[in-house]
């Protein structure tokens, strides 16, 4: 998928000190309750344009998720599923989102991912392996951009290793290190990162890396020196780099993301932008929908609840073949008004490294069926395949009594292999996930120290062809 060029931003700026009474403690994730009110939706000039990669599969969040949600892993090492975006080998369906790192005073091109944690940089020497059998491949296999070197400011942290291993051979190992990194204008000094050195990855060719922006607990830092010993094993947590800003009151606990989308798909275009203490200052709507975030995963050490994800509620979904159809957004029963299906949906994560919208079976075969003509679910991929030219339906997603209505563009997709795929597709009964394909349309908030999600609508929406905007509240 391709994105147009992100809206300029102004030079204007806000205080982004965090407040006196902000704590992120590694265990403060943990904590089911929010640290602090909502900080506020202001402009920062602490911001990142977003560049675009081509990935031949799917991000490393959304492998991670699809795993989790299904249940297939062995030994505690998840694995990929072989659905979903990782059956998209086509450039067009398997766009990821860059921004510049600097570390130790050199510039990287890196994944952002908000259903990750680590950052990582891979070693100027590197250990290419092929995934399906871990034989020694040559680098240029791995497609990495340029590697990274240890650098003065760099150092090793003694009896720890990097793992993210998946039990199909694809994997990430190395050291932990601390390194002073530079990320939206903002420089935290010895900050924990990965440095991998042996890797079986399927690279974009541009990007050396990559930050998460999840939680701390899925930090993939072990103890010892041998990354084959921590199958099974704990990780030992770690304040991920946003993390690190907030706990030394460096910026506001809070970031947020505009995607945007290239309609000509051209090979320059940008992603969008990425605000770290606030928001940039690109259009959007008047009004915002909250929702808080929940939490989705267990302390395997002490049984407890734990943030991992960036999950939400959402009050349900919007399907229709009437563009001009009412819905019962406040779920009233009104029967003059079309009802929202599988409402209310609990632990719905928000995440920037999944391309398409993984909904409810049911969500997912009602919006199929509303198409016309209508898609069918594929033998050869076992993903709703559609007419690249087919009219497409009303869809949208209700949160907190708002629907946040699809742009038509990003429902049908176009993989390049002679066939065109729905942009939400079935989640199987598992994790019900909302990618790129929502987060297009809207401006997304991850205010962190409140423990809130925040959308605001920020697309036109097509409608018969002419584009409108304004009109009903749930665009700008």
């Amino acid at each position: 998928m391709r994105f147009i060029e992100a809206a300029a931003l102004a030079a204007l700026t806000v205080p982004i000190a965090a407040r006196d009474n902000f704590d992120f403690r590694v265990n403060q994730p943990r904590r089911l309750v929010a640290v602090q009110r909502p900080s506020p939706n202001r402009v920062t000039g602490n911001t990142i344009p977003l560049g675009r990669a081509n990935t031949k599969t799917n991000s490393l969040s959304a492998g991670y998720l699809q795993a989790i949600r299904s249940g297939q892993h062995v030994d505690g090492v998840y694995s990929r599923l072989q659905n979903g975006t990782a059956q998209l080998l086509s450039v067009n369906a398997g766009s990821v989102f860059l921004a510049p790192l600097q570390a130790g005073g050199e510039m990287f091109e890196v994944v952002i991912d908000t259903g990750s944690s680590d950052t990582w940089l891979v070693n100027n020497q590197f250990t290419c392996v092929d995934p399906t059998d871990s034989e020694v491949i040559d680098e240029s296999q791995c497609a990495f951009g340029p590697t990274y070197s240890l650098s003065s400011t760099a150092e090793q942290v003694p009896n720890r290793n990097f793992n993210i291993s998946y039990a199909d051979g694809e994997r990430l190992n190395g050291q932990i290190i601390t390194e002073d990194l530079t990320f939206a204008g903002i420089t935290v000094e010895n900050q924990t990162m990965g440095l991998v050195t042996v890797v079986g990855w399927y690279g974009d060719g541009t990007s050396s890396g990559l930050v998460g922006l999840a939680y701390v607990s899925l930090t993939n830092q072990y103890g010892g020196s041998n990354p084959s010993a921590d199958v099974g094993g704990l990780n030992i947590p770690y304040n991920p780099l946003l993390t690190s800003m907030f706990v030394e009151n460096l910026t506001a606990p809070i970031f947020s993301i505009a995607l945007d989308r290239d309609v000509a798909q051209t090979a320059q275009a940008a992603g969008g932008v990425l605000a770290v203490g606030g928001i940039p200052n690109i259009p959007h709507g008047s009004s915002w929908a909250s929702a808080n975030i929940s939490v989705v995963g267990i302390d395997a050490a002490t049984g407890q609840p734990e943030y991992q994800f960036y999950a939400i509620r959402v009050d349900g979904w919007a399907v229709s073949k009437n563009w001009n159809a009412d819905f019962d957004v406040k779920m009233t029963g009104n029967t003059r008004k079309t009802p929202l299906l599988h409402a209310p949906t609990y632990n719905v994560i928000v995440d920037s490294g999944t391309t398409l919208i993984y909904a409810p079976t049911d969500v997912a075969a009602a919006l199929a069926a509303a198409f016309d003509p209508p898609s069918t679910i594929s033998s050869t991929y076992g993903l709703y395949t559609v007419a690249c030219n087919a009219t497409v339906p009303r869809f949208g997603v209700a949160v907190s009594s708002k629907i946040f209505y699809i742009n038509p563009l990003d429902l049908i997709i176009d993989t390049g292999l002679g066939f065109c795929v729905l942009g939400v597709q079935s989640n199987n009964g598992g994790y019900t996930i909302i990618g790129d394909v929502f987060m297009r349309n809207v401006l997304t908030v991850f205010d962190v120290g409140a423990a809130q999600v925040r959308f605001s609508a920020r697309q036109c929406q097509l409608t018969n062809g002419a584009i409108t905007i304004g009109g009903k509240a749930d665009y700008f």
